[in-house]
């Protein structure tokens, strides 16, 4: 009896059950550790799924539950639940890895603690191209907006071609790295290219195209640095990734921010375009294109302080009095307006939905998604090469000329030094399938000298007629006929590059057949018929009659009727 009242009175303590349960409660934990503290490895942290982040406790829940319940009924003390929890906790940062990987539109590298994450991404447009070009590709050829500069100098050639022509190339390939540094609200975005143009002289090679970082810790003030694409109009903010037609029109290209690139080196502050109605944009930036700065950029002088230079011998004009005759010419040594910046400013107005700036309505829309923009930017000090006709008279940097030739503003090379001021307004709609997008820009170019341009060193010859501004839009409009997966798209933009000439304006027709493989942007074939006429009206400096003494009989100026080119385009995109 002693000893059975015994066994009772042991069994009924409630201090030695507390102890014989928080015992058990310990051994259980321990012994299924694999089954009930699997979840330990995501446990108190944040853990991203489906492309959100949510927050994983550090215990099972019921384990918490049953140990919550015997608190409160008295089993275990408040004191015992807590070394429980940091135990477990402890345990589980033992057993989880340092980090977490998966796929996820992209490879994924995340640590636990989430103060790192890292999206790596790989992107291809392979294209096979077809071309027909009528013989005024020929003679004359395409000097005025395309023309080809050549050597140390920077001459310039007429793009000039037979008729036809066949290639393949890799026409886009992209590696993306982006993701958050410290916490989520301070993002980073690197992109590396290695491609070639259609046209290019020479072979693609790897280099940087984006590197910027992003604080979004002020919904209504995020900011921006580093080189990025220019937040100014809708066709410069796109990515070729989610177009309509293989190439971008070519008076989107014309009309860009700076007239040199879509890229920029510089800092843009901005609200969260997801979370208001009205986004605004304003940004600073070198404006001399990506991957170099006004410092590189330099024309010539002669060793006396204001005379100007340029020639191996003799003084090239205006000379000043106090010029010496046939000093030597020291080249590329003098810079100047190099204290410039460009100025950049966006509003963007998404009146229905957000329609964002993918062509097209992959999404199909519900509900009628409307949006209306426009932005305005100011790019001064641009040294398109010496005001006269003679190229190798002053040996501007090539890397601004080039991108002038390469965007199609090359009737304002030999300009001189000009300020460009340039006009946007965009709008889109988008509605179950359907998509109807355009923009309008205008380019005020101001010359620093705005007497004729010269034809010799004497300035005894001018240009026959002063230089206007540019301007040009576009209109293109889409349909799903088999929703998310087949879009027919059409487009048709007018370009006038110099508004006081005639015979100049250029026309592009674009019609586009795009196959959505899985339903996204991601993997996509597409073939696009484009018709593009060149007008060869018009004046360029050192391309057009009169040409300089000397310059021969190269006929860079013929009128030789409309430059009329039609090619087929069968790119595959793949994206991953």
């Amino acid at each position: 009896m002693n000893s059975r009242s015994g066994f009772l009175h042991i069994y009924c303590d409630p201090v030695m059950f507390r102890r014989i349960f928080l015992l058990m409660a310990i051994v259980i934990t321990f012994l299924l550790g694999d089954s009930i503290m699997s979840f330990a490895a995501d446990a108190g942290r944040l853990v991203e799924k489906d492309g959100k982040y949510v927050f994983v406790e550090s215990m099972d829940p019921s384990m918490r539950l049953l140990l919550e319940r015997s608190v409160k009924s008295g089993m275990i003390t408040q004191d015992e639940y807590n070394q429980v929890v940091r135990d477990s906790e402890e345990r589980s940062q033992l057993l989880m890895p340092s980090f977490k990987g998966w796929y996820d539109r992209g490879f994924n590298l995340s640590f636990n603690d989430n103060a790192f994450f890292l999206k790596i991404r790989f992107r291809s447009q392979l294209r096979y191209t077809q071309r027909f070009r009528n013989d005024a590709w020929r003679n004359p050829g395409e000097a005025k907006n395309f023309p080809e500069l050549l050597g140390v100098f920077g001459d310039y050639r007429a793009n000039r071609s037979e008729n036809s022509a066949s290639s393949f190339n890799v026409r886009r390939m992209r590696f993306y790295f982006m993701g958050h540094l410290f916490d989520p609200d301070f993002k980073y975005y690197i992109q590396m290219r290695a491609e070639t143009a259609e046209n290019a002289q020479a072979p693609g090679s790897l280099s940087l195209f984006d590197v910027n970082f992003t604080s979004t810790h002020l919904k209504w003030a995020n900011v921006q640095f580093g080189q990025y694409k220019v937040f100014f109009n809708r066709a410069q903010i796109n990515s070729t990734a989610a177009m309509q037609f293989a190439e971008r029109a070519l008076v989107q290209d014309a009309f860009t921010a700076s007239g040199l690139d879509r890229r920029d080196i510089g800092i843009t502050i901005m609200n969260d375009e997801e979370l208001f109605p009205i986004s605004y944009y304003f940004g600073v930036f070198n404006g001399a294109g990506p991957s170099f700065n006004r410092l590189g950029s330099f024309a010539s002088e002669e060793p006396s302080v204001n005379c100007p230079g340029g020639q191996t011998g003799g003084n090239p004009f205006p000379s000043p009095a106090n010029c010496a005759i046939n000093q030597r010419n020291l080249n590329a040594n003098l810079r100047f307006d190099i204290d410039r910046l460009m100025y950049v400013a966006r509003l963007n107005f998404n009146i229905l939905g957000r329609p964002g700036y993918g062509e097209g309505d992959l999404a199909y829309s519900e509900q009628p998604q409307l949006a209306v923009g426009g932005g305005y930017s100011y790019n001064p000090g641009v040294n398109t090469s010496t005001n006269n006709a003679f190229v190798g008279i002053d040996l501007a940097n090539l890397n601004i000329r080039r991108q002038l030739a390469a965007f199609g503003n090359g009737r304002q090379l030999g300009l001189g030094i000009v300020d460009y001021s340039t006009w946007a307004a965009d709008g889109v709609f988008k509605y179950r399938g359907f998509s109807l997008q355009g923009e309008v820009y205008f380019k005020n170019i101001i010359r620093h000298e705005k007497g004729l341009t010269c034809l010799n060193t004497t300035c005894s010859a001018t240009a026959p007629n002063t230089f206007g501004n540019a301007m040009g839009w576009y209109v293109q409009s889409g349909y799903y006929l088999i929703p998310r997966t087949l879009e027919l798209a059409g487009r048709f933009s007018y370009w006038d590059p110099d508004t006081h000439s005639t015979n100049d304006l250029i026309r592009e027709t674009n019609v586009s057949l795009n196959w959505f493989l899985n339903g996204t942007y991601d993997h996509q074939i597409m073939v696009t018929y484009s018709n593009t006429q060149f007008g060869t009206g018009g004046y360029a400096i050192g391309r057009s009659a009169p040409l300089p003494p000397g310059s021969g009989t190269v006929p860079l100026d013929a009128m030789a009727g409309t430059l009329i080119e039609n090619a087929i385009r069968i790119q595959y995109q793949i994206f991953f």
